[in-house]
């Protein structure tokens, strides 16, 4: 072997033993550096403890096996926030970018089998939590690519069913992650390009009475899809008057799909906002039932304008679609029976401009159209501006030809009142606001006739029913297609709620009109 081939060879095992000490050098340094993190720098409120720390050779790479964290408040050392991490890996990292360019970039951190626990109710609140940050960045932290693999995360609160939230075999990736020194004081502690996440359950208590759920949902590329989701009061009708002191709605809802598409949040200048292009409900069913026998609710409600524009953050949805949906509502006004029904079946309904975000005079425009009363077509034509603070909209609605006993099913439980005969065809413009409403009204109809019941809600009281009718007319004209037209003026119940504006202004024209 002559001596320039040796000198070749001596050369690259020098350069490779260098190559070797240098990265396991490093290696053992980020290792100490890792270590020094955890046991030093992570704030004295928060417990931290792990099995072992290894570090691949020639990979770049750091694993963290069994760690966990609990975080406790700082004044009252209570601990309420609990995460366990079967292995934690930290892959590929640049030590080219940590030595020159003085930041820390990785290509990819996991986490295997999470398991996240939150007790809001042992939280004490803290103004400055924000702004000084979690915790001390000195350089820059870039990851590529963080994957979070099949973990559990719950939160809990004070209270006899104390699951605020559950949710299993939650998955999620984020990409181009950044960590700094500047980000770790936002509300949002980080900036990301995207991410994505699927779970198979979800769980919610949205109040201390209704729950959703969710059986499998999945985000990517911002469009988020929930599959079989429904929202349910957790008692029974009759539990759940015995167990409010006010009139509350029992719900019943049970929904297909639900689309969320070109979704983006965030905070702009400290305050939250949520977007989306289009959000979309498919087959929703829902049962509303109400039991007017408990004491009425006297606080005032909002029209939908308001309760838009008072929103505690900034709220912009270009187009709300419903298909196929139906909807059946029941009311108890007797102790004797449990009330009676009406229903929208085949409901369809576009929305344009939910949100609290656009200027006048753009407006939110509702368009419905259904099958009132199982066969009556129905549509409805009804906008209102968000900024105008009088609340003023406009309703406008067509009903197709009803048969008057199919009301029977609400009005003679209810009402007591069992009627005949049909409507041909009905129009009618409510202009209204947050004080009153103007109604124009023209309807079309034939052999209409009202029976006042006994109190037993069977028998016809022939008395008044003779008298009533004596005030009624019968037919709207000589002939169906003709029509009786009158306008009526309503005031506002400003404790019940919009439906029960629309009702009471149509039936102030009805009355106007028939009587």
């Amino acid at each position: 072997m002559n001596k320039h081939l040796k000198k070749i060879i001596l050369a690259v095992l020098t350069l490779g033993a260098v190559f070797i000490i240098a990265t396991v050098s490093i290696n053992i340094f980020l290792k100490n550096k890792l270590e020094s993190f955890v046991n030093e720098r992570l704030p004295e409120n928060m417990i931290r403890s792990y099995d072992e720390i290894t570090v691949a050779s020639f990979g770049g790479s750091l694993s963290i096996t069994n760690a966990s964290l609990i975080i406790k408040n700082k004044k009252d050392s209570v601990k309420h926030t609990f995460i366990n991490v079967e292995k934690l890996k930290i892959s590929q990292i640049s030590y080219w970018d940590y030595l020159f360019k003085d930041e820390i970039h990785i290509e990819t951190i996991s986490l295997e089998n999470p398991i996240m626990a939150y007790y809001k109710d042992r939280v004490l609140s803290s103004k400055d939590t924000v702004q000084k940050g979690i915790i001390d960045i000195y350089k820059p932290i870039i990851v590529n690519k963080l994957i979070v693999n099949n973990s559990r995360f719950a939160i809990y609160e004070k209270s006899e069913d104390s699951t605020k939230l559950y949710t299993k075999k939650l998955s999620v990736a984020i990409d181009d992650i950044k960590v700094d020194k500047n980000t770790v004081k936002r509300k949002i502690p980080l900036e990301f390009k995207s991410y994505r996440a699927k779970s198979d359950s979800v769980f919610v208590k949205v109040s201390p009475y209704e729950n959703v759920t969710v059986e499998d949902f999945s985000i990517v590329n911002n469009n988020a899809l929930f599959e079989k989701v429904t929202l349910k009061t957790k008692y029974s009708k009759k539990k759940l008057s015995q167990v409010i002191s006010t009139e509350r709605d029992h719900y019943d809802l049970n929904l297909q799909t639900l689309k969320i598409e070109a979704i983006d949040f965030g905070f702009n200048q400290g305050q939250f906002f949520a977007k989306s292009k289009m959000v979309g409900l498919t087959a929703p069913t829902l049962e509303i039932y109400r039991d007017k026998l408990v004491s009425d609710d006297l606080k005032i409600k909002p029209l939908y304008s308001k309760m838009l524009r008072e929103l505690p953050f900034r709220l912009t949805v270009d187009s709300l679609k419903i298909k196929d949906g139906n909807i059946k509502y029941e009311e108890r006004t007797k102790s004797e029976n449990m009330g009676g029904s009406i229903n929208f079946r085949n409901l369809n309904a576009a929305i344009s401009n939910v949100s609290n975000t656009y200027n006048s005079p753009e407006k939110t425009n509702i368009k419905i159209n259904a099958n009132f009363m199982d066969n009556t077509p129905i549509s409805v034509d009804w906008s209102f501006d968000v900024n105008n603070k009088t609340d003023a909209f406009l309703f406008k609605a067509n009903v197709d030809a009803l048969a008057a006993n199919k009301l029977n099913s609400f009005t003679v439980p209810n009402l007591k009142v069992r009627l005949e005969g049909r409507t041909n065809k009905t129009y009618f413009t409510i202009d209204g606001n947050s004080e009153a409403a103007t109604t124009d009204l023209k309807i079309s109809y034939s052999n209409f006739k009202i029976n006042i019941l006994q109190k037993d809600g069977k028998e016809k009281n022939t008395i008044f029913s003779a008298i009533t009718n004596i005030f009624v007319s019968k037919n709207s004209k000589s002939d169906d297609n003709s029509f009786k037209e009158g306008t009526a003026t309503a005031n506002r119940d400003k404790t019940k709620s919009i439906f029960n504006f629309l009702w009471i202004s149509i039936k102030a024209a009805l009355v106007k009109i028939m009587v």
